[in-house]
């Protein structure tokens, strides 16, 4: 069983010994709450016994099993009776909840289908060109707001970036050109996400926080409710994404369900698997050398003005050359993912008793599970070296079991944005690595390790930083034509 450093020990024991007391429940219990909501990873890296690919826990007195092993991941990535609304609805019955905030739990099986229609719509090959042009003059007018040399924390400003990039894609140019209020909505916007254990066990301290999160998501709500019926009215061109989408049909609750959802499946994870290339490129640089390489053989075989500013150029790129013209990238990404997204997922078996392939375990109907992907992406027999930054692994591919590799989901899960994320990584590495050199700069808390490389802590799910330090990225612009807009 994994247990919690002990430094924190007592702390923890206090902590517990309170819950105990103001629940009426078991210290035992509380115990494996608390590791299963703040050290997920842990707890499922050493609770499995020998041969066994399931073990059972309860979580807020919810039965739980956790799964692991190539069978298992099998049918928890394909098995149609695990939703996974249903599984994190357990986390809105412990967290008190604004009732607008529960629309976003219902998208996957509820809206799964409706919500990549919407995406098809506004993501196609006809507007391609279009997006990629406005993509990456936002991405340099971002760039240049920065100095010509300096520090800086990778997280924070390529989160504002693909922020901005995100929402003008699926909002307007209109909605996202005021600096005041954008930023507000972005604010807001990650106010509402706000969430640590501690307001999970211990909601009566939290209860600012709370308010603060309800009046987020209100504020949220209200703006876009009174944009898009502005829209709609207006007598504007209807070339806009919230335009095309009331083309289509859809209503104001309908848009705005779909601009949340995809703005909070698409930017945390785009900004960290970005700012993880970054630093795994910098710690080995000859793949910065093989993609400035890529990158302007690519911009070779298009007509261009030689004159003209890097992100221009870059526009003129067709979309199969950004999708299939830039294996080099394609490998960083693939191996950056496999280091970095390594999430607990949780879902409920909303339908009969199911038996677990390759063990004698079982999920029982109404049963939440739970994997870790760590199981898959740091497993030495599938990964050789699993610590190690080797992007050539996926030279010849993915792994001969699709499952394997669970950079975008798998089965009936996988990103319904896989496409466009991808290309928002490659446009901002694009022009990172084209206009910048860098380095950088990692700061130790205390912390020792034997892997080879930074991490981020596999432990909290919404935190994208490493474990154990601080990166800065310390940057200066290559020459000035490629800064210009």
């Amino acid at each position: 069983m994994a247990i919690l450093s002990s430094a924190n020990a007592f702390l923890t024991f206090l902590v517990l010994v309170v819950l105990a007391f103001v629940t009426k429940r078991k210290i035992k219990e509380i115990y494996i709450d608390v590791l299963a909501i703040a050290c997920s990873y842990d707890l499922l890296s050493s609770s499995f016994k020998a041969g066994e690919n399931t073990f059972h826990f309860s979580l807020f007195g919810n039965p739980v099993v956790g799964l692991r092993g190539q069978e298992a991941r099998k049918t928890y990535f394909n098995e149609r009776s695990f939703s996974t609304s249903e599984g994190y609805k357990m986390f809105s019955k412990a967290v008190p909840m604004p009732e607008l905030a529960k629309t976003l739990l219902s998208a996957e099986e509820e809206h799964g289908a409706h919500f990549r229609k919407q995406l098809d719509v506004l993501v196609n090959k006809n507007r391609f060109a279009e997006i990629i042009a406005t993509m990456l003059g936002d991405i340099q007018r971002a760039m240049m707001t920065w100095n010509d040399e300096g520090t800086m924390d990778p997280f924070d400003k390529i989160n504002d970036i693909t922020f901005l990039v995100t929402a003008r894609m699926i909002t307007s140019s209109d909605f996202v050109s005021h600096p005041v209020d954008f930023s507000q909505f972005q604010k807001d916007f990650f106010t509402q996400l706000n969430n640590t254990p501690t307001m999970i066990f211990l909601p009566w301290f939290y209860r600012a926080a709370q308010r603060e999160k309800e009046i987020a998501i209100t504020s949220l709500f209200t703006k876009l409710t009174a944009y898009i019926e502005t829209r709609e009215i207006s007598d504007a061109s209807a070339a806009e994404p919230i335009d095309v989408l009331l083309a289509h049909g859809l209503n104001t609750q309908e848009i705005i369900q779909f601009i949340l959802g995809f703005l909070f499946g698409s930017v945390y994870n785009t900004t960290k698997t970005i700012s993880w290339i970054l630093i795994y490129i910098s710690l080995h640089p000859h793949w910065i050398s093989s993609l400035r390489s890529e990158v302007e053989g690519v911009l070779s075989g298009v007509p261009i003005d030689a004159s003209e500013p890097l992100h221009s150029k870059l526009s003129q790129v067709p979309i199969e050359a950004w999708e299939d013209s830039m294996p080099i990238l394609d490998l960083v990404i693939s191996e950056t993912l496999r280091l970095t997204m390594n999430q607990t997922v949780l879902r409920r078996n909303v339908g009969e008793d199911l038996q677990i392939p390759g063990g004698n375990g079982s999920v029982p109907s109404g049963t939440f599970a739970v994997y870790s992907h760590a199981d898959a992406h740091l497993q030495p027999e599938i990964y050789p070296e699993p610590w190690s930054f080797k992007p050539e692994r996926f030279e010849h591919g993915k792994p001969k079991v699709s499952n394997d590799f669970l950079g975008w989901g798998a089965g009936r899960h996988r990103c319904v944005g896989a496409r466009i994320a991808k290309l928002i990584i490659k446009a901002i590495v694009c022009l990172f690595v084209m206009n910048y050199d860098y380095d950088i700069r990692r700061t130790k808390r205390g912390f020792s390790s034997t892997m080879s490389i930074p991490v981020p802590d596999y432990n909290k799910v919404n935190e994208a930083r490493p474990k154990g330090e601080v990166i800065t990225l310390r940057y200066k612009c290559i020459g000035q034509q490629s800064r210009e807009i």
